[in-house]
């Protein structure tokens, strides 16, 4: 077997890897996401807008 090749489990080690930082982003994305919808039901509630939270 070749020494410069990638074994199974150097690449599963990669890609576990990879989905954490996926992960991470999106988990980031997700707060971001979260705080714009926030600022807007504050904003329509100033404007005296009933609205229903979307937000869990």
């Amino acid at each position: 077997m070749n020494s410069e090749a990638e074994t199974i489990y150097e690449r599963v080690a990669k890609l576990e890897d990879e989905n954490a930082l996926l992960r991470t982003e999106i988990d980031i994305l997700k707060k971001a996401f979260r705080n714009k919808i926030a600022r807007h039901e504050i904003s329509m509630i100033k404007k005296g807008h009933d609205i229903d939270s979307i937000i869990d």
